[in-house]
């Protein structure tokens, strides 16, 4: 009687677990069924992408809300890289600088000069000044002495400002460039013009400018106040008269300068495109499989350079490049200047490229993986406290890069259970 009452426990046991098993067998087999496709009324469309990418960041694994050991070896390099540093002879700076871009890569990843490549922007006398005509929003081209050209682009809002509307709102905001360039350095994407924050006398400007330049400046006496206002609209697509930006009370205006990168530059539609129509959407705005067309007609280096420059700006939040610019076939990351304009929202579509095609570079993400738990942020402030224009950020920019770091890495954990590290990494 005994063994009859242990076999039958025994047979029971064992229907509990095939029980168990064959459940768990079907679940795995419905939640890998939605993560490969199958679900076509909700895996095909990028907004339920978009919200289980949202909702997966409450249970990213620690690895990513922890501080990588690596960190505070790469910080102490990239501090000493890109702290300003004295020089004897500008022209010899100017030279070096000129021979570095490589490809894609505006500046090598250590060297000495670069540092004082930034002091020499921060500092140069300032020879000549034009408007730069090219583009939609207004820009200076200086004359540094040594006879370095340089870019100028005016601060038009506060740093506390919220550009409310669509990604691509509003003008230039030059704090982004600064920010982009930091950023670049950090994520060891070295493919944008080295930046800095300056103040600029607009009475030495107003000296210094040509003709067609000076004929876009206006100096007006201020009303009860012993002192005249030096105001410039330039020439652009979107300069206007009526809207002109001005010197302070001092007569300084703040802004970025931005080192000219040598050499010819290709200029490509990107397939991420926006329609810029309120009531029309681009084909990748609403379908999941837009990739496959893309990788048709790309090669996968373009591709993963199309990844990653999606990264880059996702966490400037830079939603304009609707076009975008390559050297010696590769992409580099000029104009920068739409980012940072909302902190309180995050425009995820920017990260179509990643989680459509869910391919990435893998030292793109080893690099990802050491600024993990808010150290590139904190890292950013360090280094921005050497430029004239710190504080950078707010507190509130801050908090939504970091904010949008965890979304990164959680669009790449959504891509590895899809397809398996393997298969995104490359």
């Amino acid at each position: 009687m005994t063994k009859q009452i242990c076999l039958i426990f025994v047979l029971l046991i064992i229907l509990f677990l095939l029980i168990f098993s064959l459940n768990f067998y079907f679940l795995n087999r419905l939640n890998n069924d939605q993560l490969n496709g199958k679900d076509h009324l909700k895996i095909d469309k990028p907004t339920y992408v978009q919200g289980l990418i949202r909702r997966s960041v409450n249970s990213l694994k620690p690895v990513y809300l922890n501080k990588n050991p690596r960190f505070y070896t790469i910080r102490n390099k990239l501090l000493k890289h890109l702290s300003p540093a004295h020089y004897d002879n500008v022209t010899v700076v100017w030279d070096i600088v000129h021979w570095w871009p490589d490809d894609n890569e505006i500046y090598p990843p250590n060297d000495a000069t670069m540092g004082q490549l930034i002091q020499a922007l921060k500092a140069e006398k300032i020879v000549s000044a034009k408007n730069s005509p090219k583009g939609t929003q207004l820009k200076l081209l200086l004359t540094l002495d040594g006879n370095q050209k340089v870019i100028f682009k005016p601060k038009w809002y506060e740093r506390n400002a919220i550009i409310d509307g669509p990604v691509y709102s509003g003008k230039d905001r030059f704090n982004a460039e600064i920010f982009g360039f930091y950023l670049g350095s950090l994520l060891n994407m070295r493919w944008t013009p080295v930046a800095v924050g300056r103040k600029l006398n607009m009475k030495e400007i107003f000296d210094k400018a040509d003709r067609p330049l000076r004929r876009t400046m206006t100096v007006n006496a201020v009303p009860n106040e012993n002192r005249t206002e030096i105001c410039v609209f330039g020439k652009c697509f979107y300069c206007k008269e009526s809207e002109p930006v001005c010197g302070d009370e001092n007569g300084y205006l703040e802004g970025v300068i931005l080192q000219l990168i040598p050499g010819s530059f290709a200029k490509y539609r990107s397939p991420w495109q926006r329609t810029y129509k309120d009531n029309q959407k681009a084909e990748w705005e609403d379908n999941m499989n837009y990739c496959g067309s893309v990788k048709e007609k790309y090669t996968q280096t373009r591709l993963l350079d199309l990844v990653d420059a999606s990264i880059f700006d996702f966490i400037l939040q830079n939603g304009d490049r609707h076009h975008y610019e390559t050297r010696n076939e590769r992409i580099v990351l000029i104009d920068n200047g739409k980012g940072l304009g909302n902190s309180n929202y995050d425009f995820l579509d920017i990260l179509a490229p990643l989680y459509q095609c869910c391919i990435l570079r893998r030292s793109t993400w080893e690099r990802l993986l050491v600024f993990s738990g808010g150290t590139l942020t904190e890292l950013i402030d360090q280094i921005s406290r050497m430029d004239d224009s710190y504080p950078l950020l707010t507190p509130g920019h801050y908090k939504a890069v970091n904010r949008r770091f965890l979304l990164i890495f959680s669009a790449v954990e959504f891509c590895f259970q899809k397809f398996g590290n393997v298969a995104v990494l490359k």
